[in-house]
Order: structure tokens, then sequence, then C-alpha cells
């Protein structure tokens, strides 16, 4: 390309780890690397995540290869370049910055098509210095998925439990913010005797990290509630260090259809709330997000009609504090009543799933397939590579004249020891059966071995 295109250059910043760096931070440097291990291996999932877009490039922690590349590219007709900066600090956007190659890469590309558009899976003051620095470069650049930098403070503030529920209260299970381990003691002694068990929460986590659940059919006894208590305290630094949300336990064991209700939405810049998507998260005992499902069915109509007044609740919130751009609401449900739970003011788990299968399926895939995220560990057999794994569910890959089947999201994890799948299926039988038959898959190889 030697001229000028009439359009725009489009970036996507997988900068999970600036956004949970504040959780992160707390734990010593053996532990950060780990934690950011963690978070990193999930960013080619966020390919997927811009299958609507007819080109991009993805700005990675991770080198992707040509193969994955190629078969996502094959899958969604879109196009995708990968550039992966030399500097490897937690904040990405800092490490575009300092790498001359991919800055210079994308002014370049955005010079000739006109203008550079930035999609990012969190936005931070980071993401708003390194605009600066691309329009110092000349560019005219465009952030559609953010929020004014005046009003960023939204993100951190509706995005972390305690200002959720200083927001939220009265949408939530009881609970209260603290500070102090013995208040902590106090109060999660009231909720244990008037619950079904009490919640410890830090104020940032990660899937599931820093969520401790303890249940009055375990603990039994305050004494053993204390205990417990101490010890996490004890194996926890970064409970010291940041406000702690004290919960009662729903129990949702009783509840079998949604336990776990979940809702993404999307607030335009001229402030119109779009509902993206509802799902019901499948998260284990312990609280941490493994997949979803995702059908138009997936929750009753009394459940759906709860779902949808608290979701409009808190956005309209969002959107008079000045709030743009992506986000979900988790809840619980205990059969009885649906409860705000917490908000991620970014991209989320179910976005890169909810986007791909839309473009593969339609913007009413709801209602036309049942839709299956998950994640399983890969038996130590199995050669943990991209071309072993579809190679070995080739007959389950997802068929576009059917569009119905298995969809790897992710080589990463399976590098890994693991497996991050989407599965597409008619109806919820059908999708539950192709389940059962990777589960299969995965079981007889390992017997073979």
């Amino acid at each position: 390309m030697n001229k000028k295109s009439v359009g725009t250059f489009s970036i996507y910043i997988y900068n999970s780890i600036e956004d949970e760096w504040d959780f992160i931070s707390s734990f010593n440097k053996k532990e950060q690397k780990k934690l950011i291990h963690d978070s990193n291996r999930f960013a080619d999932c966020y390919l997927f995540a811009n299958a609507l877009l007819p080109s991009f490039a993805l700005i990675s922690p991770l080198k992707i290869s040509d193969e994955f590349k190629e078969y996502f590219e094959t899958l969604s007709g879109s196009r995708c370049s990968i550039l992966t900066p030399k500097e490897t600090t937690p904040f990405m956007c800092d490490n575009i910055a300092k790498d001359g190659h991919v800055f210079s890469t994308i002014v370049s590309e955005a010079t000739l098509w006109g203008s550079l558009t930035m999609y990012a899976y969190s936005i931070t003051q980071k993401v708003f210095n390194l605009k600066r620095m691309f329009e110092k470069a000349g560019l005219t650049v465009y952030l559609p998925e953010a929020p004014q930098e005046k009003d960023l403070w939204t993100v951190a503030h509706f995005g972390s439990k305690s200002g959720f529920r200083t927001s939220f209260a009265s949408l939530m299970p009881p609970g209260s913010i603290e500070r102090d381990f013995n208040t902590v003691e106090k109060k999660a002694a009231a909720l244990f005797e008037s619950s079904s068990g009490v919640v410890l929460k830090t104020n940032k986590g990660n899937a599931g990290q820093g969520v401790h659940i303890l249940r009055k059919d375990k603990i039994i006894t305050r004494k053993k509630l204390f205990e417990e208590l101490k010890k996490i305290f004890k194996k926890e630094p970064y409970l010291k260090e940041h406000p702690l949300i004290l919960e009662a336990y729903i129990d949702t064991r009783k509840e079998k259809q949604c336990p776990f209700p979940n809702t993404e939405c999307f607030i335009y810049p001229n402030g119109k709330i779009e509902i993206s998507y509802y799902c019901n998260m499948i998260v284990t005992p312990e609280g941490e997000f493994y997949g979803m499902e995702m059908h138009s069915g997936v929750f009753t109509k009394n459940v759906k009609n709860e779902v949808v007044a608290i979701t409009m609740k808190i956005a309209k919130t969002y959107k008079n504090a000045g709030y743009r751009g992506r986000f979900d609401i988790d809840m619980i449900y205990d059969g009885k009543k649906v409860y705000a739970n917490e908000s991620n003011t970014r991209i989320n788990g179910g976005t890169d799933t909810y986007l791909i299968v839309k473009k593969l399926i339609g913007k009413n895939f709801l209602t036309k397939r049942y839709v299956l995220s998950s994640y399983i560990d890969l038996p130590k057999e199995i050669t943990p590579s991209f071309l072993t794994v579809k190679q070995l569910f080739s007959s389950y890959l997802f068929d576009k004249k059917t569009k119905t089947g298995l969809i790897i999201n992710s080589e990463s994890v399976i590098k890994n020891g693991g497996f991050s799948y989407i599965l597409v299926g008619k109806n919820k039988k059908e999708t539950f059966i192709l389940h059962e038959l990777v589960k299969t898959t995965l079981t007889n190889r390992k017997n073979q071995q």
C-alpha cells in the first residue's frame, strides 16, 4: 500500500495486567510472575473479540503462531496482524510506546489508512497517555469504547468491589466494606449467624482470585470461622492493603438452571444503552469462573425480568456518571431472588464468545443456537500443541454450513496444559452432547497412551 486509504487502522491492546495491577502488585515477585503469566496466557482469545472488524492488529504480550492466526482468519473472515513489543513490563501501553518498531508500524499503517482506532481490554490512564503519543505523531485517534478522560474515574470506581457496593448495596447481598481485621471478625460473626455463611473479597481480583467462601455447613462454629479468617489473612498479604468486602453467602446449590446470571452491556458515546447478551456463568464452588451458557431460554421469564431490571438500573447510573464502553454485571440467584454481585468495567470473559458467534450466526444467535464456552485441563498424555488438538477434534470443528460445532479459542492455553473452547449447537441437548463428546475424546486419548 503506497497511498492513503479512506478508513481507519484498528488496533486492539491486550492490557489485562494494567487492569489487575493493584491486585497483582500486592504479591511478592514470584507470585507476581505467576499471576502475570496466568493472565497473559489468554491474550490470543481476544482475536475472537475483534471478529466483527474486517481487519485489525492485536498487540499481544505473547507471540501467536501462524497456524492459529490462519485458523482464526479462516473461521472469522477477518484479517489480522500480531504485534508483540520486546518490552515485558506489566504495562502494555508503556511497552508499545518504548518499542520503536511496534510504535512506528502502527503510525505508518494508520497514516496510510487515514486514522487510528484504538480498542483495549481495559481503559486505563496509560491508554489515554498512549493516545496522546500517537496524536503527537500526527495521527487522528479514536477511542470508541471508552469514557472521556475526565470520566475515567468511573472505570476504577464501578469496577472495584468497594465502589460497586457503595453505589448498589440495595441490590446486593447484605454486607459491608471494611479495612481492619478486628472489625472483619465482628462483622463476619454477625453475618455468619444470620446467613448460610460468609464471603470475604478483596477490592480487586482476577477470575475468582481474591474471593474466599466460608460456608456455615463446613465451618460450623464461630470459633472455626475466626480460625479460618486468621489463616486467610496470614496467607494472603494483599488483604491488608486494600478495602475488604464482607458479604452474606448466598447458597445457590439448589438452583440448577441459572444460579449465576450475567449480562454484558454497551454504552455508546451518545449515551444509548444496549444489552449485548445475557448468560449463565459456570462458576466453581470456590468462586472461580470457568465459562458460560448463552441462549434466550437460559433464564425463566421471571428471572429474565429481574435480571434486565437490575441491569438497566445499574447501566443508567453508569451512563449518568459518564461511563462509556463495555461492562458486565455478575449476579447470583438462589431460586428466590436475584442479587447483583459485581461488575467488570472492561472487555469480559464472554465478550470473545459473543462476538465470534455473532459473526458466524448473526445478531439474533441467542434464539437460533445454544452456546457453551468452557475450559478443561488437558490430560498430560496429549501433546500440548494447537495442531495436535485441532486434529484430535477435527470431526467436531465448527462447520459454516450447519453453523454448529467446536471452536478452539486459544492456542496459548493449550500450550499451558488446558483447553479453552466454544461449543455451538442447535439446542441445549445438542450442545451438551457435543460437550460430552469433547470430554470422552480426551478420556479415550488418555487411556490409549
